[in-house]
């Protein structure tokens, strides 16, 4: 009977995990709802923390049209306009806005790190 009840309690308590696992629901592409200063205030600090960029600038239209949003450093310059390095190779960084159980979620897709956006309202993108 012992042999039998500890066979039980593991699968008992791997069925009700999967019970949890499934009630989440997948994150979706977004777009944000009417953002107020705040809200993009709260954005870029995420984008900082997601990217390690010092500042970032936004417009007031991003992530309100699409879900994917690009980010670049921006170019140091001398005093003729030309790149201090000649170059810039460094990659651009590349965020998703998601939408996960009523949540707004902003994804960095380098690393897959996510930031929830507490003051945030999302939409979920049109197919």
């Amino acid at each position: 009977m012992k042999s039998v009840f500890k066979r039980a309690v593991p699968v008992g308590v791997l069925v009700l995990s999967a019970c949890q696992v499934t009630s989440a629901q997948i994150a979706k592409p977004a777009l944000l709802v009417d953002p107020d200063a705040a809200v993009r205030q709260e954005l870029s600090q995420a984008i900082v923390a997601l990217s390690g960029f010092a500042s970032v600038s936004l417009s007031e239209t991003d992530l309100t049209q699409s879900s994917a949003l690009v980010v670049e450093r921006k170019h140091q310059r001398d005093g003729q306009g030309e790149l201090l390095q000649s170059r810039d190779l460094e990659m651009p960084q590349r965020f998703q806005l998601q939408l996960q159980d009523g949540q707004c979620w902003l994804q960095h897709l380098g690393s897959g790190k996510r930031q929830l956006l507490q003051r945030a309202r999302c939409k979920l993108t049109l197919p």
